[in-house]
């Protein structure tokens, strides 16, 4: 491919800062940001990007749970483009979490890899789109779009159900879900998740069911069995034939349902998740609750697999009832071939190759993306590849830096290209 000048102009001022984003990964992966805990990783990002001439807001969800949203303003007459990253990296330990879990929660190097749970996601590439920023503006190159970064809360947010209630219970693209809803919108968006360096341009919807087995409470003395499983006081005597039910039907799903479409290949997932009971530690629960996470093929009524998971436990004839207490929606981009067109001209640019399929667990989770598309910008997925590197114990929690580095020139170039570059008088 021919040499492009502005390009060549920005992908020079990157070389210049690849210290500069290994410290800014050390430096925001290691900055705490738990859920609804995102208030001091949004302040960083904006005084970072502050320190650059790049002007941000933090938008409030709580005191303490924030979006960081900057922008680029255009010259005017090319398409806007939102860049979309999460700072959250789940919920806050607990006292039972173990050393390695712990350490997990920071970020490291070792050799040319990086570490940590939320340095894979997806605080790495929301670096790689500050450094990209910066060297846009620095190389002195104006857009025509304006270019907007969304550094959002939330993106993996729990669901809401039982005691789990209330704003630090949200359910997933919950922040995303705010930046939009308040005036936050462009042409088109591309979220940094990592992709294995091939553009993700769908994903499933995630359905989260609850199964409740009805028992009795029985003191342990007076307990009588009686000759059946049906007949069993213990709801969770009775709840085992249905998890094997459940687990059967996970396994007949995941192979009816998997979708392949013009990006890549969906294989939508189900697994029980958690048990509960309502009792003492003395005294048996009267129910016993279990929680699937469903993965939804883009299309598919969740009520239908409802349906479904009833129909496998109505042979057991154990009373039990199937609630969808939470259901997120997938979706396969419209119209983002100019987006699509954009990053596969910057990845032939760096990488000097095709953008591969991406891998099938890419493509078969919820992520930010489908609130975009959900609103009708056009939005895709575009990052580096996770590494497996047992030797460290973060098992695909790794990254190379060179693959990072390579990240942020591409996402620089589409910016570029599908921004449009104002050229000079």
């Amino acid at each position: 491919m021919e040499k492009n000048s502005h390009y060549e102009m920005v992908i020079k001022a990157i070389a210049e800062q690849k210290d500069d984003l290994i410290d800014l990964c050390l430096q925001l992966g290691n900055t705490p940001s738990f859920h609804a805990q995102e208030r001091k990783l949004g302040e960083a990002v904006l005084q970072w990007l502050g320190a650059a001439g790049i002007k941000g807001e933090l938008q409030f969800i709580t005191s303490e749970s924030v979006n960081a949203v900057a922008t680029l303003r255009g010259s005017g007459g090319g398409k806007s483009l939102i860049w979309n990253a999460h700072m959250d990296t789940g919920p806050e330990l607990g006292p039972e979490a173990t050393d390695d879990e712990k350490k997990l929660e920071a970020a490291w190097i070792e050799g040319d890899m990086l570490f940590g749970k939320g340095m894979i996601n997806d605080k790495a590439q929301l670096c790689a789109f500050m450094i990209a920023m910066r060297a846009i503006k620095q190389s002195g190159i104006e857009l025509k779009g304006d270019l907007t970064l969304t550094a959002v809360a939330f993106e993996t947010g729990a669901p809401s159900v039982d005691q789990q209630q209330g704003i630090n219970f949200p359910g997933e693209g919950f922040g995303t879900k705010w930046v939009v809803d308040r005036g936050v919108v462009a042409d088109y968006a591309l979220v940094g998740e990592t992709s294995g360096f091939g553009i993700v341009q769908a994903e499933c919807g995630a359905g989260w069911y609850k199964v409740r087995v009805k028992g009795r409470e029985v003191y342990t003395p007076r307990l009588e069995r009686g000759p059946s499983v049906q007949e069993n006081p213990n709801a969770f005597v009775k709840a085992v034939p249905i998890i094997t039910a459940i687990e059967a039907w996970a396994v007949a799903y995941e192979k009816r349902e998997t979708m392949k479409f013009a990006g890549g290949t969906i294989i939508p997932k189900a697994q029980i998740v958690e048990v509960r009971g309502g009792g003492r530690v003395d005294r048996p629960s009267p129910f016993c609750d279990i929680f699937i996470d469903v993965r939804i093929v883009p299309g598919r009524n969740p009520n239908d697999i409802k349906k479904e998971i009833e129909a496998a436990l109505a042979p057991l004839r154990i009373e039990c009832a199937v609630l969808l207490f939470q259901y997120s929606r997938g979706y396969i981009a419209k119209n983002a071939e100019r987006l699509i067109d954009a990053i596969t001209e910057a990845h032939r640019y760096i990488l000097n190759s095709e953008p591969p399929a991406p891998p099938s667990a890419e493509t078969s989770m919820w992520r930010d993306l489908n609130v975009f598309n959900e609103v009708g910008i056009p939005s895709v997925c575009y990052g580096p590849p996770r590494q497996r590197e047992p030797l460290s114990g973060a098992g695909n929690r790794a990254m190379k830096i060179a693959d990072l580095f390579d990240a942020t020139k591409v996402y620089a170039l589409t910016a570029m290209k599908l921004c449009g570059i104002q050229e000079g008088p």
